[in-house]
């Protein structure tokens, strides 16, 4: 059994709890309310900004040139696709829904969206890993379980034929983003990586630690962006 496989057995209830949260369960079916998306999405953002710099820590620690290309690739799909639905989306809901925003989330508007608690801790481990980080273990890791939890909720909801029909583009896309065969093998890729570089007692020490906060950021992110303004 791999390392990998170990840890999602072990934190295999951390792990259930990332990944069938409320606020991406609602997403899936349609009822998630704008005030709540539009909070999550301006709060991710923060987070999808300095992930790219993450990405790039990440790619200049690993140490095997096959996997540097797939690193490099993901980077310049982050750039465009992903960060084009951010902005649609959020443009959208503010023309549609302005004066819910206002009225629940009023300090989210404006060029400088306050930051949540729960997002700045989360924040906080970011920058680490960006600036500070020199462990490829680490950064593969943290990397990994992102990712995995965003397959997760979404396959969640697929597999379990939870996904409304007819979505708007503010929530299909966003599944659409997190679930198919290019993204599955994106976080396979990324668990390959983990397992490939976890060699020594101590790099399994590392990798379990790195996990397993990782997944309770994930958590605190999630319940931070769903409960604000309620």
């Amino acid at each position: 059994m791999s390392i990998v496989e170990k840890l999602l057995r072990k934190y295999a209830d951390l792990y259930t709890e990332s990944t069938t949260h409320p606020l991406t369960n609602e997403l899936c079916n349609g009822t998630l309310s704008d005030h709540r998306l539009f909070t999550y999405l301006t709060q991710d953002l923060k987070f999808f900004q300095i992930g790219l710099n993450l990405f790039g820590n990440t790619l200049a620690y690993c140490d095997d040139p096959q996997a540097a290309i797939v690193l490099g690739k993901q980077i310049g799909f982050l750039s465009n696709d992903e960060n084009d639905y951010f902005f649609k989306s959020l443009s959208q809901i503010k023309e549609e829904n302005l004066q819910l925003l206002q009225e629940k989330v009023g300090d989210m508007l404006g060029d400088n969206p306050v930051t949540l608690p729960e997002v700045e801790k989360y924040l906080d481990l970011l920058k680490y890993m960006t600036y500070q980080s020199k462990s490829y273990v680490e950064l593969i890791t943290f990397t990994y379980v992102m990712e995995k939890v965003y397959l997760g909720w979404a396959d969640y909801n697929i597999d379990n034929g939870l996904v409304k029909q007819g979505l708007e583009f503010k929530h299909q896309e966003w599944i659409d983003l997190h679930s198919g065969e290019a993204f599955t093998k994106w976080v396979e890729f990324l668990k390959q990586e983990v397992d490939r570089v976890v060699k020594t007692e101590q790099d399994e020490k590392v990798c379990e630690e790195m996990f397993v906060k990782a997944l309770k950021q994930e958590i605190s992110f999630f319940d931070g962006c769903y409960n604000y303004g309620n």
